[in-house]
């Protein structure tokens, strides 16, 4: 009965939010070329028929980039033992895009359905897989009812809860507990994690402790710098090593980039958001700097001597942080939680942070506890990267403590294959 109440209530409140949101949403899939990619898949509108649909095999849901990094990296693991097609569904344009760029044989770039009733058991049963994988915490209540109703089971892999959502959590334990009940397995990021979910609802029996697929970097092969990339900077740096400003948002490019003025470096700034291009030029220009975009294609001749680049592109992240002398992580000077560190840390970057990292506090404070990285007021980032790029025995130490701490997620994708094939037959 509580179960039925629940649904009655999300599905009577999920309408009026659909208007008030969607068409915010569909504003931004315009802005991120969104149309003509198949976004009618979110109404449960396909181009081909579903007999032409691979099935029987895996259904794994990624929400935007950054999870679908994570499902790729999953995925390319999965493939080696098993070779029944995949589904990669997402909720966004950019999320979508970098499937389709990675272009991985058998598996389907699908947009995920709007969790309305009937949309998610249609989409499903398009595809009747064997199971269902959901990428870090993102279940949603009727496609997990649509999953327990056709026996599919429902795995979360790379799950993590930080202090602040299991506090939220916690408030309304009856009902995520409902929610969770729906999961056949969870494979949390740490022991924490753990303990969070437990502590929301989440029967324990049901959580194992993988690692973190995202920070499982010991099994990748490092980034090869695109020999384009590197001319590129070569030229437009004029010999000054290259700061990089990883996945800024607002009123940190200007920021950053002015601190890396002053440490005498070179500013190579990657938005979070390709679309706040315009917003990132102008604070950019206010700060004394030309900025050029990199999807401007052309450079300006002669060069300014106050040039900074802007890699206004999606996916390509990795490959600047593999030719970057030092990484500034953005989110974490102007903004709340701080990004993702460990891409620079697996190239052997040295990596700065400002003072918010509460999105990766347990692996800031790994971090941390190794001497591995540098943290800095906004006030102090400029003597930061000064002292960063004048010792660079330093710094190379620095790196080497920091991809070592990250031992502890050594085999994480690989313990998420074998927790899949508990439920997948």
């Amino acid at each position: 009965m509580k179960r039925f109440i629940f649904l009655l209530i999300y599905n009577l409140l999920l309408p009026v939010f659909l208007v008030l949101s969607i068409p915010g949403y569909l504003i931004k899939m315009k802005k991120r070329g969104g149309f003509g990619t198949g976004l009618r898949e979110r109404f449960g509108l396909y181009k081909v028929p579903a007999s032409a649909e691979p099935k029987g095999g895996l259904y794994v849901h990624a929400v935007s980039v950054g999870e679908v990094f994570i499902a790729l990296k999953f995925i390319r693991e999965w493939v080696k033992t098993h070779h029944e097609p995949v589904v990669l569904a997402t909720s966004t344009a950019t999320g979508h895009q970098v499937v389709r760029d990675a272009a991985l044989p058998g598996v389907r770039a699908l947009y995920s359905p709007l969790d309305v009733p009937g949309l998610s058991g249609r989409c499903l049963r398009r595809f009747m897989p064997k199971a269902v994988v959901l990428i870090e915490a993102e279940l949603w209540p009727n496609f997990a009812e649509a999953c327990h109703r056709m026996r599919i089971p429902m795995l979360m892999l790379n799950a993590r809860l930080s202090p602040r959502s299991e506090g939220r959590y916690r408030k309304v334990r009856g009902i995520t507990g409902l929610l969770f009940s729906r999961l056949t397995a969870l494979g949390a990021q740490n022991a924490k994690d753990k303990g969070r979910f437990g502590g929301i609802g989440v029967n324990e029996d049901i959580i194992s402790v993988t690692g973190s697929i995202k920070f499982d970097v010991l099994g990748d092969t490092p980034a090869e710098p695109r020999s384009e990339f590197r001319e590129l900077l070569a030229t437009v740096s004029g010999g000054k090593p290259v700061v990089l400003a990883a996945s800024t948002h607002a009123g940190e490019e200007a920021l950053i980039a002015t601190s890396i003025r002053q440490a005498g470096a070179f500013p190579l700034i990657v938005p979070r958001h390709a679309e706040r291009r315009a917003d990132v030029v102008k604070d950019l220009a206010a700060a004394g700097f030309t900025p050029v975009l990199r999807t401007a294609g052309t450079l300006p001749s002669p060069l300014p001597d106050n040039l900074c680049y802007v890699a206004d592109t999606t996916g390509e992240l990795r490959d600047w942080t593999a030719l970057a002398d030092v990484a500034v992580i953005g989110k974490s000077y102007l903004a709340r939680g701080g990004q993702n560190p460990v891409e620079a840390i697996a190239a052997r970057v040295p990596v700065v942070f400002g003072p918010d990292m509460t999105n990766f506090a347990d692996l800031v404070t790994l971090l941390k506890a190794e001497n591995g990285v540098w943290q800095s007021e906004k006030e102090q980032l400029a003597d930061t990267l000064r002292c960063v790029l004048s010792d660079k025995e330093e710094a190379a130490a620095r790196c080497e403590r920091a991809y070592n701490a990250l031992h502890v997620h050594s085999g994480a994708t690989a313990r998420s294959v074998k927790l899949v094939e508990t439920q997948y037959s």
